[in-house]
C-alpha cells in the first residue's frame, strides 16, 4: 500500500488582482481612520468599486448548475460569515468598545446594534460595532442580483439589462430617500461595477498584457480623470450619498483602471509577495475587525505620545501609520480564524480532498 497526496487543483492567483486588493483594503482602514476629507473624498470615490468590479472579474456562472448551486454558495462564502462576524463584534462592542471609545458611543438601546444585523445597512446608528460589515451583506445581494438577471442573458439582452439597472440607480438617487434592508439601494448602484469586470473579462485580460510603458501612461491619465472626478465630489456609499451620481461613475471607473494599470505594474516589476497575497485572500476579517483594532492602536498611540487621540485621527501621517499597524495586526486574527474558525470567513474545515489517501 502507498501513501499518494492528491494533487493541489485549486487556481493560480491573479497577482494583479492580489496587489489591487491588498491596496484596496488598506485604503479603506485609512479611510475609516482619517479625518481628511480631501483624502476621504479620494478614496471613496473609487476603493468600494474596485472591490466590486475584481468581485465581477472573478465570478463565473459556469461554476454553478443552478441558482440553488449558487445561493448555497453564496450563503456560506458571504451570509453565514456576515451573521457570525456580526455576533462576535457586537458581543466585542457590548463588553469593552462601547465604554472604550467616544466613536462607540451611542445614547441608542443596545438592541439597536443586534436589529442591526438583520438590517444590514450602517447608517442611523446600526451596525457601530462593525459598521464596514454592510459591505458583505450588500455583495451578497448584488451577487444575486446578478445572477438571477444575467445568468440566461445573451448578447444586446445584457446591454438593455445593465442600462435598466443604470436607470434604476439614477431613479434611486433623485427620489428614493429610504434605505431598503440589506443595503439593496447600494447594490443597485454598485451591480454597474460588477458587471463591468464580469462582462469585460476578455477585454481586461488583453489590457494587462500591454508593455509597462503604456500600462504607466494609462495609469497617469486615469489618475488625473481620478483626480478631477473626486476633488470636491463627496461620496460614502455606505450612507448611499453622491453628490454628483455622474462624477461618481466617472471618477470610479477612472480608478478602477489606475488601479489595474499600477498592480499590473507592481507584478511585472516584483512578482508575487506572500504577505500582499496572503492579506488579500483574507479580507473578510479586515473588513470586520479592523476599526476596533485601529480604535486601540489610536489609544495606544495618543497615550504613547500624549496627545488626545482627535490628534492621531486628525493627523495625516499619524492615520497613515495606524492604518499600516491596524493591517499588520490583522494577521494574527486571520491566521486565528482561518485555523480554528473557518466558518466565519466562509471556507470550510480543512479539506479531506487534500489529505493524503492510502490506496
Amino acid at each position: 500500500m502507498t501513501s499518494i497526496p492528491l494533487i493541489d487543483q485549486r487556481p493560480k492567483r491573479i497577482l494583479w488582482i492580489d496587489y489591487a486588493k491588498f491596496i484596496a483594503i488598506f485604503f479603506v482602514i485609512f479611510a475609516h481612520q482619517t479625518l481628511s476629507k480631501s483624502w476621504f473624498n479620494f478614496i471613496s470615490g473609487f476603493d468600494l468599486p474596485l472591490f466590486f468590479f475584481l468581485s465581477g472579474y472573478l465570478f463565473s456562472f459556469k461554476k454553478y448548475e443552478n441558482y440553488k448551486a449558487f445561493l448555497k454558495a453564496r450563503v456560506r462564502q458571504l451570509l453565514i460569515p456576515y451573521l457570525i462576524l456580526n455576533l462576535v463584534t457586537y458581543v466585542l462592542w457590548l463588553i469593552f468598545f462601547k465604554d472604550f471609545d467616544p466613536y462607540y458611543y451611542t445614547k441608542e438601546p443596545l438592541y439597536k446594534q443586534f436589529i442591526g444585523i438583520f438590517y444590514g445597512n450602517g447608517i442611523q446608528g446600526y451596525l457601530i460595532h462593525s459598521i464596514a460589515s454592510w459591505f458583505i451583506i450588500c455583495l451578497f445581494v448584488l451577487e444575486n442580483m446578478y445572477f438571477l438577471a444575467f445568468r440566461k442573458a445573451v448578447g444586446w439582452k445584457k446591454v438593455v439589462i445593465l442600462f435598466g439597472f443604470f436607470i434604476l440607480a439614477i431613479l434611486d438617487h433623485k427620489f428614493i430617500h429610504f434605505r431598503l434592508p440589506w443595503s439593496i439601494n447600494v447594490a443597485i448602484v454598485a451591480i454597474l461595477f460588477y458587471a463591468a469586470g464580469n462582462m469585460l473579462k476578455v477585454h481586461i485580460d488583453r489590457f494587462v498584457q500591454l508593455s509597462i510603458p503604456l500600462l504607466l501612461a494609462v495609469f497617469i491619465s486615469s489618475f488625473a480623470v481620478l483626480y478631477y472626478a473626486t476633488h470636491g465630489n463627496y461620496v460614502d456609499m455606505d450612507q448611499h450619498v453622491y453628490y454628483s451620481l455622474k462624477l461618481f461613475y466617472i471618477g470610479a471607473f477612472s480608478g478602477i483602471i489606475c488601479a489595474i494599470s499600477f498592480c499590473r505594474i507592481i507584478e511585472l516589476l516584483i512578482g508575487p509577495v506572500s504577505l500582499v497575497l496572503y492579506i488579500a485572500k483574507n479580507t473578510l476579517v479586515i473588513i470586520a475587525f479592523h476599526i476596533m483594532l485601529m480604535s486601540l492602536i489610536t489609544h495606544v498611540f495618543a497615550f504613547w505620545m500624549g496627545f488626545s487621540i482627535e490628534v492621531v485621527h486628525g493627523n495625516n501621517l499619524w492615520s497613515f501609520l495606524t492604518a499600516v499597524v491596524t493591517l499588520f495586526l490583522c494577521i494574527p486574527l486571520i491566521y486565528v480564524t482561518d485555523r480554528y474558525f473557518p466558518v466565519m470567513v466562509g471556507k470550510p474545515g480543512k479539506a479531506k480532498g487534500l489529505k493524503q489517501q492510502q490506496v
